[in-house]
């Protein structure tokens, strides 16, 4: 994939792509988690005992925090500044349940009847041999975020909505919601929502954000 600057037109349809990528300076710190709520019980083999073994569940509080680059290109990853086109990016920070993480995303931005549009693209499409050399495959392309320790742990993020707002030639700031539809390691059939709040400058493709929901595993 070739790497380069947004342009200005293409980050304003950045709306939530720096999902996860992409966050306010301003956010708050992580929330104190809560005692652990159970939600689930037992999950049984084929012949097993009814009380010979169990999997619990439990819904937790869910906090991240990371720094992206992103990028724009068309659907074969070379650099553009027209629209429609697409805006992956990867990040560095730490997740409440992981410690140190990576995350990838990938967002479609187009023009319709309303204006500027951005859904989530599937983060696969230019990162799956990436993803693949940590072991992570055969992921949906409904998953438009990973976020992931490296070592066999990942949370998936499905893209809900997203909202952007220009505060200045060299800041936006945006809101969005996603749902966790899954996962890997210790987050294997994941589940819960976020809110992902951040910014980031139209004119280089940085930014910050943060992730504030819960999480079911």
């Amino acid at each position: 994939m070739k790497k380069s600057f947004l342009s200005k037109i293409g980050l304003l349809t950045l709306v939530g792509s720096v999902i996860f990528a992409s966050c306010s300076p301003i956010m708050e710190e992580p929330m104190q988690l809560q005692n652990p709520t159970e939600v689930t019980s037992e999950v049984l083999s084929p012949n097993e005992d009814i009380n010979a073994r169990k999997k619990v569940a439990v819904e937790r509080n869910y906090f991240e925090h990371f720094s992206n680059q992103l990028i724009q290109v068309d659907e074969n990853g070379i650099f553009t500044q027209n629209i429609p086109a697409y805006f992956p990016g990867t990040g560095e920070g730490n997740s409440t349940h992981m410690g140190k993480a990576l995350t990838f995303l990938n967002q479609f931005a187009f023009v319709s009847e309303n204006g500027l549009n951005t859904v989530g693209a599937p983060v696969t499409q230019f990162y799956a041999s990436e993803l693949a050399e940590i072991g992570l495959t055969d992921i949906p392309d409904e998953v438009s975020s990973i976020t992931t320790d490296g070592n066999g742990n990942s949370v998936w993020f499905k893209n809900i909505e997203n909202i952007v707002t220009p505060i200045s030639e060299d800041r936006s700031v945006f809101i969005a919601k996603v749902e966790i539809i899954g996962g890997t390691g210790k987050f294997e059939n994941a589940a819960g929502d976020g809110i992902v709040e951040g910014s980031f400058n139209p004119n280089t493709g940085e930014g910050e954000n943060t992730i504030k929901g819960k999480i079911v595993y």
